[in-house]
């Protein structure tokens, strides 16, 4: 009678044993896939950060182009198209005629550079004297799809300044129409900007 009780106790608590085991393995299983979870969180949010960081320094570089002579201008000052040229995909490859402007590596002004280099395009808007700033940056691992331009990996963050600039005194006598870019520098006089959460492709 004891024989029995001493086996069935030994079978008992091996089930315990066993349930305990799998208890364990789970939580395990969970704490290991809340883990990678969120290290892959962080490195998203870094990438993210990365790409915001690289078109803001895309769009204060073309900023400062409104105030160049356009002689001296790297990145030219577009006038007013339909659709607006930040919206066509070409025109920030090589193959558009108005071509955004992608910094180059002292343009950038880091130590650190960017994998993929960030552009920036300016134009006038139907506004007079309002003019249009568009700029993207990329992370270190962004791939864009060949055909569509649309982000396959990594991170694209796009910014956008709408800004108010009058010529400067001298420029040309007449008054410059809206959508058009007058002949000299253009003093900006006030700057919104704002970061475009749905891009155009």
């Amino acid at each position: 009678m004891r024989l029995r009780a001493r086996r069935h106790a030994r079978g008992f608590s091996l089930i315990v044993a066993m349930l305990m085991l799998a208890v364990i393995g789970l939580a395990s299983a969970a704490i290991m896939r809340n883990a990678v979870s969120g290290d892959q969180v962080a490195n998203n949010n870094r990438l993210q950060t990365q790409a915001s960081q690289y078109a803001q320094v895309a769009l204060r570089f073309c900023l400062a182009q409104l105030g160049q002579p356009p002689e001296t201008r790297v990145a030219r000052v577009l006038p007013l198209t339909t659709p607006p040229a930040w919206t066509t995909q070409r025109n920030w490859s090589d193959s558009g005629a108005n071509i955004a402007h992608t910094l180059t590596a002292a343009e950038v002004g880091s130590s650190v550079q960017p994998r993929v280099a960030p552009q920036c395009l300016a134009e006038a808007t139907s506004l007079p004297n309002t003019y249009t700033v568009t700029a993207r940056g990329f992370s270190a691992d962004f791939k864009a799809d060949a055909s569509t331009g649309a982000t396959r990996n990594g991170s694209a963050a796009w910014v956008q300044a709408t800004v108010y600039a009058d010529p400067e005194a001298g420029a040309g006598e007449a008054p410059v129409a809206a959508g058009t870019v007058p002949p000299g520098r253009l003093s900006v006089r006030q700057r919104t900007w704002q970061q475009l959460l749905t891009p155009p492709f």
